[in-house]
């Protein structure tokens, strides 16, 4: 017997949820009318949209959960438990009509990242993982390869945000940039990608991504802390500090070379 909880009823709505929303997503996708934000950003109808059919369903299943997202301020009931929804991460490359963005909704209690899922509606793929049980995407389990190395053509990804900080000349392999946080993190759990590295992502970017890219076997690190549970991850959130995902010895490895750039400090 164990007192551990059980996600199942909260993980079937929240792929079925992931699924709606995606469907719903992609007959839209082509139509939005984005605007810019403060920061410089676009959110666009689609995102709200979105955001509050997540946030409905959520809130009508789970009345005492806690519900944040990106577009609107935090609702919902007092309980321990977090919902943190991305109604469209990548909405940059959805606006400019490039097919690589996702939608993410994650389950947080007691500050521990527990559940995971993020759809991929361009590609039709549905990534998912529940805390101690393994990271999937479309029934096909998830495990990354690892390796004391990179070679030159393994695929990192160093988001913009980072790459004004760590010395692209510093990282190995061939080096990308996304434009979705939440794709970053499953292809590297899917193996697309050895590893990616970020800086300035929210809650709302990492909290589903980190627990199936950790389920799928990866470390989080940063060029102090070699390692960081999923919960300093989300804790730590804006991420102040270029942060690390790859398998645990390529991590290593990639941290032994990975360098700030000589006038950026860690803060």
């Amino acid at each position: 017997m164990t007192d551990e909880p059980d996600y199942a009823a909260e993980l079937e709505l929240v792929k079925g949820l992931a699924v709606e929303a995606a469907e719903l997503a992609m007959k839209r996708s082509r139509t939005v009318t984005p605007v810019e934000k403060a920061n410089h950003s676009y959110v666009t109808d689609l995102d709200n949209d979105l955001e509050k059919l997540i946030r409905s369903r959520l809130g009508d299943a789970f009345p005492d959960d806690r519900l944040t997202g990106e577009e609107y301020a935090p609702g919902g009931g007092d309980g321990p438990r977090r919902w943190s929804i991305d109604p469209i991460d990548g909405t940059g490359n959805l606006v400019h009509g490039l097919p690589l963005w996702a939608v993410s909704i994650g389950l947080i209690e007691a500050g521990v990242p527990v559940l995971g899922v993020i759809a991929v509606p361009p590609l039709g793929e549905l990534y998912w993982a529940v805390k101690g049980h393994g990271a999937w995407r479309d029934g096909e389990r998830l495990a990354v390869r690892d390796a004391d190395a990179f070679h030159i053509q393994d695929n990192v990804c160093l988001g913009t945000n980072a790459m004004r900080r760590i010395d692209p000349r510093t990282v190995p392999g061939r080096l990308r940039d996304l434009g979705s946080a939440c794709c970053e993190q499953i292809f590297v759990a899917a193996g697309r990608l050895q590893a990616c590295v970020f800086l300035g992502e929210h809650a709302h970017d990492v909290a589903a991504g980190v627990v199936i890219s950790s389920e799928a076997g990866c470390a989080f690190g940063t060029l102090e802390e070699p390692r960081l549970d999923t919960s300093a991850v989300v804790a730590r959130t804006p991420i102040a500090t270029p942060t690390f995902v790859a398998a645990p010895r390529r991590l290593d490895a990639l941290l032994k070379t990975a360098r700030l750039y000589p006038a950026a400090k860690l803060t």
